[in-house]
């Protein structure tokens, strides 16, 4: 059997929340420990925002009690009348999942009598030690830039993997289908690894109080915005490959793209190279026929997804990334 991060969290959280209201003396120093298990949420913001929300509806769930239990002698429909307003009154503001937590510091006041300031301050002081025991350890979450890496690197070469690929099959015209299945299987294995990377980026960032950096976010935003460029790209090789004009020569700018240093910015160059090849298709004299018509377009919106696909990486490079060393 393994035992995980978080049930050890909440094992450590409740027997220390439990520790520290006993020792303050107060009364049903229990609680600390029930309530302090249900603040460990997944991510450290998560845990802020249950903590507050708790405590909010715990000072309002303690003063309906006080009137309700006050008013009503019998302690079984006391309760239930203060249930139904609680209830109602938290799904009026979204805090449903406060129930629980607030019950438990409401119950013990049905059999103490009469319900004073001293012991609502004394539930309150319970409640709030167990959220401050309950944030301080959830504070402690696995760095994840490790898991994020992983996915960025996965990106990258997947990315250089279809341009490659791309190339290759300009230069040589092939259109088999069994090319096509290996250049779209590598383009669902970089959608998967945009869509794994964008989340361990969501949950990294869940874990950052004060951390505004949305680098590794705007990263995948951009893989993302490229990798549906690369797929209308491929939708016109599996159509119009063999038929378009220049297909060598852009097949030869992608290769040659794949291999530059990738740490000496290689865009630059290879945007010039592309709206050469946009300036000699424009130059071509008009179609003829609705099929050279066909054949011009599609090399010409090909260069076009390319040229579009350079220029985010281009801009990501130039504003996001300055700002984010």
């Amino acid at each position: 059997m393994r035992i995980g991060m978080r049930t050890i969290k909440t094992a450590l959280t409740a027997g220390i929340a439990m520790a520290i209201a006993a020792a303050l003396h107060l009364d049903y120093w229990s609680l600390a420990g029930i309530v302090s298990m249900l603040m460990i949420a997944t991510t450290t913001r998560a845990t802020v925002r249950l903590a507050l929300f708790q405590t909010v509806a715990t000072v309002v769930g303690l003063v309906l009690a006080w009137g309700l239990f006050t008013w009503i002698p019998y302690a079984p429909l006391a309760f239930a009348v203060w249930l139904l307003l609680y209830i109602a009154l938290s799904n009026l503001v979204d805090l449903q999942d406060t129930m629980i937590g607030s019950a438990v510091f409401v119950l013990p006041l049905l059999v103490v009598k009469p319900i004073t300031v001293a012991i609502l301050l004394n539930q309150l002081s319970v409640l709030v030690i167990a959220a401050l025991t309950g944030l301080f350890f959830n504070l402690f979450m696995p760095n994840l830039t490790d898991q994020i890496s992983f996915h960025v690197e996965g990106v990258e070469k997947e990315l250089i993997t279809v341009l490659r690929l791309q190339g290759t099959l300009l230069i040589s015209g092939e259109t088999s289908v069994e090319a096509q299945h290996t250049l779209w299987g590598h383009l669902s294995s970089l959608k998967q690894a945009i869509n794994e990377g964008t989340a361990w980026t969501a949950r990294h960032q869940a874990n950052q109080l004060f951390d505004d950096n949305e680098y590794y976010a705007a990263y995948f935003e951009i893989r993302n915005n490229q990798y549906e460029l690369l797929r209308q790209m491929q939708l016109l090789l599996d159509t119009r490959l063999a038929e378009m004009p220049q297909h060598q020569q852009m097949g030869r700018l992608l290769v040659d793209l794949t291999k530059r240093d990738r740490k000496n910015n290689p865009i630059p160059p290879v945007l010039a190279a592309i709206e050469r090849l946009q300036d000699d298709l424009a130059a071509m004299s008009l179609p003829e026929t609705r099929k050279q018509f066909a054949q011009q377009a599609a090399a010409t919106s090909y260069l076009i997804f390319l040229r579009q696909m350079l220029r985010l990486k281009d801009a990501f490079d130039k504003i996001v990334a300055s700002q984010n060393k």
